[in-house]
This record gives structure tokens, C-alpha cells and sequence, in this order.
């Protein structure tokens, strides 16, 4: 009886200590799972690395993103303004398109980009896929090839190969592909690449301006460490001694616009920033400008044209594609249409580097809380709907926008 007792007080005692060693091995497995997984990096203000929605897992992109460049990138003396890596979204439009983005009971399609148009188009449209999407009850991911999508920067920052991935993620970290297995699973659904209305059912609840200035708020509020690198290398460039005060962006959209839009002359803009001056009660000669333009043209007649006492700081896109820019005659009649489409063939020469560098512009541009502005086109349209969802409820200011061509789709 002894011995059956004590040969049960070692099997018990043996049993115990070999549950104790399973749970422990299984914890370390775990463990060492999530981090080779996950590998989460402390940050100020970070978010979590996932959470849990609709009963599916979603990955915060925005924290795993922002590990991969903390030490890999250069640091600039002057900085933006605002910390567009966390820009909390605020408009109704905004959290419908983070609503729809977010909802992991979707099942996933592919969007492809037309590959012909404007930046500002491009991301236009996108906001018009969305609205699509919701309709036909899928989320989206936008696929290779995009020839905005910078091939130096992108494909070393590994934000998208053109097969798991999105060509977005390298820009804007959060906007699609936010639930777990998103970028693993096979996707038989395509969307096609119309870009009119086809979601009269979400459209009933917004009206075209708020919506497009929701989605582009909603692709703002997490811009990535690579685009942001390339902004603050511009703004120092730009602004060698810091961002001036009371700047004003005056966004003069030539070049192969002119073969859509009725020209619209630097006097024009030059009394445009008068108007704002004077709403400002500010004196008439004297002014920092931010041109934001692509067209040489453009700078030789502002400069001719605009007092002696204005300083004028001009666009980095300007001044680092000129060399690959056609040269046209100064007689804007003549050349109407003769170089339409000539951003996108840049930006295909460069292999994408043109998307980086005017993505990197536009953060500049809203540097100021004034503009001059012709939303006749998509680039002056994105401008305006930054200010009024990002820039005016955060600068406890009230900004001014002067139109002087006013267009909407």
C-alpha cells in the first residue's frame, strides 16, 4: 500500500511538472509568434498595433509602418506643421470611408488604376471607387501597375510588389487593406475602372463636395514616414530658415491643363492674393507666396508680374522635373493641347518619382492657411478639400480660398 502510494505521488508529481513544462513551451510559442508576426514598436501616441472588428482581426498598418523607417530615414531641421502619420479624421464623409475601408465582412476586390491621368485625378476617382465599392458590397485593394507609384522608394520601403500588396500602402498606409490576411489571399473579384456614379444609394446621404473632401481626409489621416521624408525634404529646401508667416499658396494649374481649362492669367492670380490681403487687413505690398505650379511659364510671369515687396518661394516640383518637361512655345494659343497629359509621361519616365515629389509638394502647399486656387482642376480641388476638412479645424484660424475657376465631379 506504501508503495502503490508513493509510486501515485510520483506520477502525480511528475504529471504536474510536465503540464507546467507544455504550458510554458506553448506560451513561448506563442509569444515568439506574435513578435515574429507583429514585432510592435513603442511610439508616442501610437495606436495598437491591431484590433479586433466585426469579429476579424485589423492591423494597424500605421504602427507597423512607421517601425520599418525610425532610424532609416534622414531628420530635417524644420518640420511640417501637422503630424500627418496621425491625423484623426473628423467629417461624416470621413468615418463613412473608414466605416467601408474597415469592415472585414467584405470580401476583398482588385481596382486598377487607369494610368493615364493626373495624380489629382487618380486620387479623385479612388474616392469615387470607394463609393462603388459600397455599393457592390466589396472593399477594394488597388493593384500594380500605377505610374505615380515611386519604384525607388516604394519597392525598398517593400509597401507593395504588385501581388499581395497595394501600391497605396507606400503613400497612404491605412487606406485599404486593413484586415488580417488582406495582402495573402487569392482575389477572384475585379472592379473595373469607371470612374462615374454607380452608388446612388450612398450618395443620397452626402453631397458630392463633402464626399469627395471625406475621402480625401480619410487618405490624409495617415500619410507614410516615405512620403512625409520627402515633404520636409522640400520644405527645407524651400524655406532654408523655417516656414515664413501668413504664407499663401497660389496654385497656378498651366501646362497640359490649358487643352481643358480657359486660361486663367497671372494677373488674375495675382489679384486673387490681393483679395486676401485685404480680407486679412494686411498691407498690399507685402506677402510670401508658395507657387505651387509646373509650368515654368508660370514662374517667369509671377515674378514679372507681382510687387517688388512679395517674396516668392517656388514649388520643388518645378524646379526638379523642368529638365524633363517639353519645351512650348510662350504662346499659350499656339501650344493649347500640344503637351496634354505631359505629368503622367513625366512621372512614367521618372518610374514614378513624380508621384513622390508632388505628393511631397502638397503637404508643403498646406502649409498656409490661404489660397489661391482654380478647382477647375483635380490638383487646386485637393488643395481646397484639405483645408477645409484638415487644415481650418486645426489652425484656429479662419482660412480664406479664392476660386477663380470653380469646377466639381
Amino acid at each position: 500500500m506504501i508503495r502503490r502510494s508513493q509510486a501515485r505521488t510520483k506520477n502525480r508529481t511528475w504529471n504536474k511538472w510536465t503540464m507546467v513544462q507544455c504550458c510554458i513551451f506553448f506560451a513561448a510559442m506563442l509569444l515568439a509568434s506574435r513578435l515574429l508576426l507583429y514585432d510592435p514598436i513603442p511610439h508616442n501616441n501610437a495606436n495598437k498595433g491591431f484590433d479586433i472588428l466585426n469579429g476579424r482581426t485589423v492591423i494597424n498598418h500605421q504602427t507597423i509602418k512607421q517601425r520599418d523607417h525610425s532610424s532609416s530615414l534622414p531628420e530635417y531641421k524644420h518640420k511640417l506643421r501637422y503630424d500627418w502619420t496621425n491625423m484623426p479624421i473628423q467629417s461624416r464623409a470621413a468615418k463613412f470611408f473608414q466605416d467601408h475601408q474597415t469592415n472585414c465582412d467584405l470580401p476583398l476586390a482588385n481596382y486598377p488604376f487607369r494610368n493615364r491621368f493626373g495624380l489629382g485625378s487618380d486620387l479623385h476617382v479612388w474616392t469615387q471607387a470607394v463609393c462603388n465599392a459600397a455599393e457592390m458590397k466589396v472593399r477594394f485593394k488597388s493593384i500594380l501597375p500605377w505610374i505615380w507609384w515611386d519604384e525607388a522608394s516604394c519597392a525598398a520601403d517593400g509597401a507593395a510588389d504588385g501581388r499581395q500588396s497595394s501600391p497605396m500602402q507606400c503613400y497612404f498606409p491605412n487606406a485599404e487593406l486593413a484586415c488580417d490576411g488582406d495582402g495573402m489571399q487569392e482575389i477572384q473579384r475585379n472592379m473595373s475602372k469607371r470612374q462615374g456614379f454607380h452608388c446612388d444609394g450612398v450618395m443620397q446621404n452626402f453631397n458630392v463636395s463633402d464626399f469627395r473632401a471625406g475621402g480625401l481626409e480619410y487618405l490624409f489621416s495617415s500619410v507614410s514616414p516615405v512620403l512625409i521624408n520627402d515633404a520636409e525634404r522640400q520644405l527645407n529646401i524651400i524655406f532654408p530658415d523655417g516656414v515664413p508667416p501668413n504664407l499663401i499658396t497660389v496654385q497656378v494649374r498651366w501646362g497640359d491643363k490649358l487643352a481643358e481649362m480657359t486660361f486663367v492669367t497671372i494677373e488674375e492670380y495675382i489679384a486673387g492674393v490681393h483679395e486676401i490681403l485685404k480680407a486679412r487687413n494686411a498691407p498690399a505690398d507685402q506677402a510670401n507666396i508658395f507657387l505651387a505650379t509646373e509650368d515654368p511659364r508660370a514662374v517667369k510671369a509671377f515674378r514679372e508680374k507681382a510687387p517688388p515687396g512679395w517674396k516668392l518661394y517656388v514649388d520643388q516640383y518645378h524646379e526638379e522635373l523642368k529638365g524633363h518637361r517639353d519645351k512650348v512655345s510662350e504662346n499659350f494659343e499656339h501650344t493649347k493641347g500640344s503637351n496634354y497629359n505631359e505629368n503622367p509621361r513625366i512621372s512614367m519616365a521618372t518610374k514614378g518619382k513624380a508621384g513622390l515629389i508632388a505628393l511631397g509638394s502638397l503637404l508643403v502647399a498646406m502649409e498656409a492657411n490661404d489660397f489661391v486656387l482654380t478647382t477647375a482642376s483635380n490638383w487646386s480641388r485637393l488643395m481646397n478639400e484639405l483645408r477645409k476638412n484638415v487644415v481650418e479645424p486645426r489652425c484656429d484660424c479662419t482660412t480664406h480660398m479664392v476660386d477663380l475657376k470653380y469646377g466639381e465631379w
